[in-house]
């Protein structure tokens, strides 16, 4: 039995609820993270495997060692997405790099990408290149090569000096294929130009339901706390519980998979700029339209031929109906099976079983569908506005006890960053201080140093006094016919 230990938040047939993705983050920030996660579990989670999850958090609370890993697993899996930023470069990819310098398992990478606007401009130098050569040269000292989103981001890594990258795309697209029919979506994002868009679209196609992603959109509606506000959010995007789409119970948010693939068979058309939210509508032979908004999302969408139109490119009078009719959404399965075979071969290659290595594209027995198949997943999220009284009312009472808990957070923090800034102004004052004190010092060697320079030359001038003297002469030859008057004598 092989045991393998994948990178996930959450394993794919863990049972939680809605108030356990708000406090304990499993999910990440993001339901796209459950996507990739699962996918890769299916591939490799064949009947004579064991498959456990490594969550970033876990890692950077050192609550497993390499030694650990070692002892207990035959190899590691990291599928990964947007990886190469600022931000997760600092808190996460420089501890996943000192962890897989110590391990002495294959490692392998699929889905690493880089975030950067929709025009990267990649001869540009960046804070986390460093972060991102040491990650990649020690994954590569532990795997054949490292599967990346698309080909912006092997352009990127080829500039930092790599060789042994392959452009695989996103797992999640493999998550049902080949045997599944693959179609399209997207979901609603924040673009100024875009949200305008997406109002008009609304007024004009009253049925529509907003599908959103984040976790404070499921503290929104699950416990009624509002977004920070902004000058247009109120207008232009659901950040209040006063919000149509919350008062007609047209929001849903999707904590697994199950529940969000249910959903996404009933639509007819999805759009937005959430790539793993198009994923999830294709999956479900939805036809979908994305609109990238960087680069992260855009190779993805060249790479797995996703209709797509650039969000710089939408205006608040562009038509949806217009574009529908324009698009042909059945290119996504122009080389869909080449490039499903294409992960399936980059996993073998670094030595990786799947459930389709008889080649035939009919899955062998797998863990991962009898696991799912015997979960109990939770229902989509509604806005507690259309809940029944008694749900609402414990859904306020978990709300204020939640920030109530998170304004003594903050005020804990605000006194642990109070004294840390007096620690700091006490350690600038001493070395202020010290400061005078090593200046003072400075000057009194310098006078120390003058007077002594003072003090020498006298002292040399009155030596050359006594070797040039007339009674120094007189000694001089008095010595001298002392010792020729001994050497007579002798």
């Amino acid at each position: 039995m092989e045991r393998i230990l994948i990178r996930a938040g959450v394993a794919p047939w863990a049972e939680y609820n809605a108030l356990d993705v708000i406090t304990d983050k499993i999910i990440g920030n993001n339901t796209g993270n459950l996507l990739f996660a699962n996918s890769i579990t299916r591939l490799v989670a064949t009947a004579d495997s064991r498959v456990d999850f490594i969550s970033d958090l876990t890692l950077v609370k050192k609550q497993i060692t390499a030694q650990e890993i070692n002892e207990n697993y035959d190899r590691l899996i990291l599928p990964m997405a947007n990886a190469f930023r600022e931000d997760f470069a600092r808190k996460c990819l420089k501890h996943w790099t000192a962890l897989i310098r110590q391990l002495t398992i294959p490692v392998t990478v699929t889905g690493i990408g880089i975030q950067l606007p929709y025009e990267p401009h990649l001869e540009q130098p960046r804070e986390f290149d460093g972060a991102a050569r040491d990650f990649i040269a020690a994954v590569l000292d532990h795997s054949a090569s490292v599967g990346v989103r698309g080909q912006i981001t092997y352009d990127y890594l080829k500039g930092l000096g790599f060789s042994q990258i392959d452009v695989t795309g996103c797992p999640s697209l493999a998550l049902n294929a080949p045997e599944s029919k693959l179609c399209f979506t997207g979901s609603v994002s924040n673009p100024p130009d875009f949200k305008k868009f997406a109002v008009h679209c609304t007024e004009r196609f009253p049925n529509t339901y907003f599908v959103p992603q984040f976790i404070d959109d499921l503290r929104l509606m699950y416990l009624g706390i509002p977004h920070p506000d902004t000058a247009d959010s109120r207008v232009l995007h659901p950040t209040n519980l006063d919000h149509p789409v919350f008062v007609e119970d047209k929001a849903r948010f999707f904590i697994n998979l199950p529940s969000m693939f249910a959903f996404n068979r009933e639509m007819d058309f999805n759009y937005g700029t959430r790539i793993h939210g198009a994923i999830g509508n294709i999956l479900c032979g939805v036809p979908s339209l994305l609109f990238p908004t960087d680069a992260r999302i855009r190779e993805l969408a060249e790479y797995h031929n996703i209709p797509a139109i650039p969000a710089s490119a939408v205006t608040p009078d562009t038509d949806l109906a217009a574009l529908y009719d324009q698009t042909d959404f059945r290119q996504v399965n122009n080389g869909h099976a080449e490039r499903f075979w294409h992960l399936i071969d980059f996993l073998n290659e670094n030595g990786i079983k799947t459930i389709y290595d008889d080649r035939t594209g009919t899955p062998a027995r797998s863990l991962y569908d009898e696991k799912t198949a015997a979960t109990s997943y939770a229902q989509p999220v509604h806005s507690m506005l259309v809940r029944p009284p008694e749900e609402i009312a414990r859904r306020v009472d978990t709300a204020v006890r939640l920030q109530r808990k998170e304004i003594e957070d903050d005020s804990r923090l605000a006194t642990q960053l109070r004294d840390s800034q007096r620690k700091v102004t006490q350690l600038q004052e001493r070395n202020k201080k010290q400061d005078a004190q090593i200046q003072a010092l400075k000057e009194e060697r310098k006078a120390l140093k003058a007077e002594l320079k003072a003090t020498k030359k006298p002292l040399r001038r009155l030596a050359w006094y006594q070797r040039t003297s007339t009674f120094g002469i007189g000694l001089a030859r008095l010595k001298k016919k002392l010792r020729r008057l001994l050497g007579k004598e002798k």
